[in-house]
């Protein structure tokens, strides 16, 4: 198979999970640096806050937390990323075999917009959700929260549209 063949939409799956893992390396990472070592047998205990507070300074612990809730938040989006993909997917197909006037291979969806977009906001968003500590700049991160959602929610819409008919 070439890699011209390759549906790269559908290998962003797996890369937005491995993506999703960032926040979380870097948690475990700020914790290392600051002489914290996990338990590995029982890893989700000796990670969790009640485990980490008082061993860390204060403000390691604040960005270690933030940065698990952005790994838990990633999590949390797989599910609206996938179904955005794979109903964008089905749309194309389904265009492509004679629902619509396009020819195959065309990016009727817009999917390679979508996937870099995605990626693009949910970047911007990991980002200020670990490095911004104050409530009143917070609200950035969660319009970024909202710019993504709002991205696959959209997607998911023209899909159906596409389906509808």
């Amino acid at each position: 198979m070439s890699s011209s063949a390759l549906n790269y939409p559908l290998l962003s799956i797996p890369a937005y999970y491995v993506f999703s893992l960032i926040p979380h390396v870097y948690a475990s990472g700020l914790l290392s640096a600051n002489g914290y070592k996990p338990n590995n047998a029982n890893p989700k205990a000796s990670l969790s806050p009640s485990a980490v507070q008082g061993k860390v300074p204060d403000a390691v612990f604040q960005k270690y937390q933030r940065a698990e809730n952005a790994h838990s938040n990633n999590m949390e989006q797989l599910p609206l990323y996938v179904a955005a993909i794979l109903a964008s997917i089905i749309a194309e197909r389904s265009t492509a075999r004679g629902q619509g006037n396009t020819a195959m291979g065309q990016d009727v969806m817009g999917l390679t917009s979508f996937v870099a977009s995605w990626f693009a906001v949910r970047t911007v968003y990991n980002v200020a959700y670990v490095q911004i500590s104050d409530h009143t700049t917070s609200f950035f991160r969660s319009t970024m929260w909202a710019v993504g959602s709002g991205l696959a929610g959209y997607q998911i819409y023209k899909a159906a549209q596409i389906l509808g008919q």
